[in-house]
């Protein structure tokens, strides 16, 4: 089994998170799953703006053209390892095989293990944007508005030498978010999640700390085993419907895609 793990970052540039993450998934993953972790081609790291997600998930080298190449090259599924799912449900429309997000797949997940969920993002903004998410997800009944640790992804990348400040920040948030009657927390950003993982957080006043990152590839690879066993797919109708390769060969040539 080949599994595609697509981040929305150029994780390339980033040594701690990616040698974090592949030990992370390394530990979890079926023996006979390979794992290939990739990033955009370039992008900023301010990703608390609507308007980098956005460049970095539909830009040429991106999220989607990343995905589009996982499919041409013979895997058997997507993981995108971040909690805004950039780019999440047209890769869908327009790759045959499974495309998994880390939001959605963490916030349906932590409807199985507890009635109420929340999380900590590391930015107000994208804390906004997962309530969002959660609304359009089905899911607004389920959720206690999101926390934040008030930093930006420059500072997450410190915590993987001193996870001090933010691991601290991270339980006083999860505490709040425990009293407003979250019993799952999840930690919002595959990063942000590396580093409570490896930290060893896994719960908070009886309140589940969820390994995202696990949960998101542990899907993947049994979404990916459906699909070739049984033949499960996404919908073929309205939201899913798929162009024709022409048309997404016409696309990748407008756009300039790789």
């Amino acid at each position: 089994m080949k599994i595609w793990w697509q981040s929305s970052t150029a994780i390339h540039r980033l040594d701690d998170y990616r040698a974090a993450l592949t030990a992370h998934l390394e530990g979890v993953k079926r023996p006979e799953t390979v794992i290939h972790i990739n990033g955009v081609d370039d992008g900023s790291m301010d990703l608390q703006y609507n308007a980098v997600v956005a460049i970095n998930s539909y830009g040429p080298g991106g999220v989607l053209n990343k995905i589009i190449q996982a499919a041409d090259r013979g895997y058997d599924a997507v993981a995108i390892g971040c909690f805004l799912d950039p780019a999440m449900q047209e890769a869908r429309e327009v790759v045959p095989i499974p495309v998994l997000g880390l939001g959605e797949t963490s916030m349906l997940t932590a409807c199985m293990y507890g009635h109420k969920f929340s999380g900590v993002a590391f930015h107000a903004k994208q804390a906004q944007y997962y309530d969002r998410k959660a609304f359009e997800y089905g899911l607004a009944s389920r959720h206690v508005p999101f926390g934040d640790l008030g930093i930006d992804f420059t500072e997450v990348q410190t915590a993987f030498a001193s996870p001090g400040r933010m691991t601290e920040t991270f339980v006083k948030e999860a505490h709040r978010l425990a009293a407003q009657g979250a019993e799952v927390i999840l930690a919002a950003c595959a990063t942000v999640n590396s580093i409570i993982r490896r930290e060893k957080i896994y719960e908070v006043d009886g309140a589940l700390v969820m390994d995202c990152n696990a949960v998101l590839l542990k899907t993947t690879e049994g979404m990916a085993e459906l699909a070739g066993s049984v033949g499960l797919r996404a919908s073929q109708r309205l939201l899913y419907q798929p162009p024709s390769r022409r048309s997404l060969e016409d696309w990748m040539r407008i756009y300039n895609f790789r």
